[in-house]
């Protein structure tokens, strides 16, 4: 097992890091039951329920989603590559449907760089401005779909033509997940997904993690975030209120004057 700092060191040179077996079988199994209870309430009457991408789950499901976001394994990862500004963007749920073999074959789901990146002008590492948390909730295999990533693009001018950005990369590498494990990955990596081909469909959480002081695409203004909030206050939890974008104690000096290294400033 790597500690956190060996993590950390695989991060910054590969632009991604595994954190292995982070949530057990037995939390996997009841968000994947919630799956279609959330699909039902996402859905407008009378609209066509199907497998899609589910926001804001923390607002619809606060005890079983907030053991997601809040994992005090992710969060101390988070808080040592992003600073102790770490606020939670969004957690996207989805359930990818199987495709045909035929439909699949050759191609990738699509190279990208994630939200809040940009694209690198040289080969400094630079402190991200969000990371996602990636969460296969099964084992990863040729069948539902790998996960793929070409290492160190995240501080490589790597440019993808829009021909290409689904066809296979000769400096990908590709790696196969198991159920609970967690792929963290800087914002600037260039990475994709598989097409699903078994038959079945393949969960996914996006645990989306940006600065604090950015805006966030998660609704934290509903009742039951409210009350995430309120037990936060009570229990002086500063790390859970920047998680919904509230310290008023970071925010006025962390976005500003950037005369010292950043980890310095940090401490």
């Amino acid at each position: 097992m790597k500690t956190l700092e060996e993590h950390y060191v695989e991060f910054k040179e590969n632009g991604f890091t595994i954190l292995p077996k982070v949530f057990d079988q037995a939390q996997i199994d009841e968000w994947i039951s919630l799956y279609p209870s959330l699909i039902k309430r996402q859905t407008s009457p009378g609209a066509e329920q199907e497998q899609r991408w589910l926001s804001s789950v923390v607002e619809y499901e606060p005890h079983a989603m907030l053991p997601a976001v809040a994992n005090e394994k992710i969060l101390d990862f988070a808080e040592m590559v992003m600073g102790p500004f770490v606020q939670l963007d969004n957690l996207t749920f989805m359930a990818f449907p199987s495709l045909s073999k035929e439909e699949a074959n050759g191609k990738i789901s699509g190279w990208h760089r994630d939200q809040w990146s940009s694209f690198p002008l040289g080969n400094d590492y630079i402190w991200p401005k969000a990371c996602n948390a990636i969460c296969y909730l099964q084992d990863l295999t040729d069948d539902n779909g790998p996960f793929r990533v070409i290492p160190g693009s995240h501080r490589s001018p790597l440019t993808i033509e829009e021909d290409d950005h689904q066809k296979k990369h000769p400096d990908e590498k590709v790696y196969y997940p198991s159920a609970g494990d967690v792929v963290y990955t800087h914002c600037g990596v260039v990475h994709s997904g598989t097409p699903n081909t078994s038959g079945k469909l393949r969960y996914f959480f996006s645990i989306y993690y940006n600065l604090s002081w950015l805006r966030h695409r998660d609704n934290h203004s509903g009742p039951n975030v409210a009350k995430i909030i309120a037990m936060a206050r009570e229990k002086n939890d500063r790390r859970l209120l920047r998680l919904f974008g509230i310290d008023e104690l970071v925010f006025p000096r962390s976005n500003w004057g950037f005369r010292q290294p950043d980890n310095e400033k940090w401490e």
